[in-house]
């Protein structure tokens, strides 16, 4: 898979989970202010390219997202601090033009820190281990609750039904994209998580927080806050955590092909769960 194309997806990826916490504002009753929804997607793309610009230029090696080397690593790290002062001219506009609530420009430092410091330094969460917590809260509870917020100005425990098992997908993403490659083992530095585990460790993980997810799951087909227009999307999203697991379960980790092919269905559960939590709340307007 190109880098052009992951980074699409990954754009997609962080983009549902906001855009299902807006959603879920008017589910709520309040009315979706375009405006705010613009605005709030144009802050979150700046935010997210901004992360992705810092890893360019700070840490392009790491993990198994393909990279633009030829690159000058200078010329990544600018066009990371122009993303992150437009994401600040617009968290300014939404929160003293469109009056979203005094946390906005905190919850956008929130993202700055788990983004775009994930990589570059002072703090450079990778080299700490805390890569793939800082991807789950990025594309799960914070994008929800910042969506939500947005456009309410406040927050409802619903918030959890939705980010918990995006976050939880979005670890499990992080941290099989984590993985060493073969060509890199010697590689004397250990940054992911999956490179400071043993493979039966890291496949050990990857299940417990796959079998969380299955249990948000089953507690949102079986108890939902409202109708759910297609029950059968949820039982899809079962079942390919199910083969997730399948293949953790056969020891892919030990097999560079299914480690990809793993890569890419953890991909594809969190952007399936994205897509179908927000075309519910869609419905739901």
């Amino acid at each position: 898979m190109g880098a052009l194309v992951l980074y699409a997806l990954l754009l997609a990826a962080g983009l549902l989970p906001l855009i299902a916490g807006m959603l879920l504002a008017g589910a709520s009753g309040y009315p979706v202010s375009a405006a705010v929804l613009v605005l709030g997607v144009a802050a979150m793309v700046c935010l997210m390219v901004a992360a992705l610009a810092a890893r360019e230029a700070f840490a392009y090696q790491v993990g198994r997202w393909p990279s633009w080397e030829r690159q000058p690593a200078g010329g990544w790290d600018r066009v990371a601090h122009i993303l992150l002062g437009a994401a600040g001219l617009l968290g300014v506009m939404l929160q003293f033009g469109l009056n979203t609530g005094d946390l906005t420009i905190p919850l956008g430092g929130v993202g700055a820190l788990a983004g775009y410091f994930c990589f570059a330094p002072p703090l450079q969460w990778y080299k700490r281990g805390w890569f793939e917590a800082a991807g789950a809260l990025c594309f799960g509870l914070l994008p929800v609750l910042a969506g939500y917020y947005l456009q309410t100005g406040h927050l409802i425990s619903e918030v959890f039904v939705y980010g918990t098992p995006l976050s939880l997908a979005a670890f499990n993403v992080f941290l099989v994209h984590g993985i060493p490659e073969a060509a890199r083992k010697s590689q004397p530095a250990r940054f992911s998580l999956a490179e400071r585990l043993s493979p039966p460790a890291t496949g050990l993980l990857f299940t417990v927080v796959n079998v969380l997810t299955i249990a948000c799951l089953v507690f949102y087909l079986f108890f939902p806050a409202g109708a759910l227009p297609a029950r059968w999307a949820l039982w899809v999203l079962l079942i390919l955590a199910v083969i997730n697991q399948e293949l953790v379960k056969r020891r892919a980790y030990y097999d560079e092909g299914r480690i990809t092919l793993l890569c890419r269905l953890t991909l594809a559960l969190h952007l399936a769960m994205g897509l179908i939590f927000t075309w519910g709340l869609w419905q739901r307007v």
